[in-house]
């Protein structure tokens, strides 16, 4: 296994549990504004030492190429927590999984670098497995076009997002880059934030520690993910292996669920058995990706 995958593979352990943490926390009487800008301004305020890791100038004149992935970070972050709003948690997460094809398409789009025929066999199974595992759940909820098309941008941003962070931030330094898109990240929400006539951040200590852990473990869930598509080109890979977060929040739920206060349960009728077949190709998909890595280092 390449070994810069075990920074995709890290992030998506720790977004799920971020992802539960969360959910605990708007389970305690955190709002969903709430919740969007702690996790706003820890993306922000923690990306910020990495200044500290940067050993080239800095060509100031460039700045404004980690200011744009920023708005696009912050833009792919609003409209998944409008996805979440207006229609079911349980229908927007399967469709972010279409992230990592977005991503493959911004590569080839923006980059003119064409991945490999493993990598885009990888990424459509990607997509294709976590459809399949949502199946049941979104025949449960809200099928709304509106959630789908707003859920459809969000992953098509932030895939976006990703492909500026492999392509820009080796030029113009990668701990420079990704500390000042960042920080853009926690400003917007900042302004959002007073546009809204700030609402109230100061939670009572039963659901604030939710909230904060949850934001803390996005934000680094975001570094490891950062690191990765600056230093290692290959964002397709990359999105391949972190698409398997979906996998550890139902392993999490399983060992961890009752400790971190998540009463979720997984039915073993045909609910199950969706979940079984996308399990298959998400996990081909990744084995796909892992070889068809191993092979390019080689």
């Amino acid at each position: 296994m390449p070994f810069y995958l075990i920074l995709p593979l890290a992030a998506a352990i720790i977004y799920a549990l971020g992802s539960i943490v969360i959910k605990r926390a708007l389970k305690e009487g955190v709002t969903m504004d709430q919740s969007f800008h702690l996790t706003n301004f820890a993306v922000g305020i923690m990306f910020l030492p990495l200044f500290l890791f940067e050993q080239g100038e800095i060509d100031w004149s460039l700045v404004w190429k980690p200011m744009v992935m920023g708005c696009t970070f912050f833009a792919g972050t609003w409209l998944t927590f409008v996805g979440i709003k207006r229609g079911d948690v349980s229908m927007v997460t399967p469709i972010m999984g279409t992230k990592v094809v977005f991503v493959a398409l911004g590569v080839v789009l923006l980059t003119g670098e064409m991945p490999s025929f493993a990598l885009w066999v990888a990424a459509i199974m990607t997509a294709a497995g976590i459809l399949v595992m949502g199946i049941a759940d979104m025949q449960k909820g809200q099928h709304l076009v509106f959630t789908i098309l707003i859920t459809l941008a969000s992953a098509a941003v932030f895939g976006l997002c990703d492909v500026l962070v492999s392509w820009w931030s080796p030029l113009f330094g990668v701990p420079s880059f990704l500390a000042i898109g960042s920080f853009m990240v926690g400003l917007l929400s900042g302004v959002m934030w007073l546009v809204q006539k700030r609402p109230n951040l100061k939670l009572p200590p039963a659901s604030g520690k939710w909230a904060w852990w949850g934001a803390f473990f996005i934000g680094l869930q975001a570094i490891c993910m950062g690191v990765g598509l600056g230093f290692f080109d290959d964002a397709t890979g990359i999105n391949v292996v972190y698409a398997s977060r979906g996998l550890w929040v139902i392993v999490l739920v399983v060992v961890f669920g009752k400790a971190l206060g998540n009463s979720e349960h997984h039915d073993t009728g045909r609910a199950f058995l969706w979940r079984v077949a996308g399990t298959i190709l998400l996990t081909v998909a990744i084995v796909i990706a892992v070889m068809d890595r191993a092979k390019v280092i080689s």
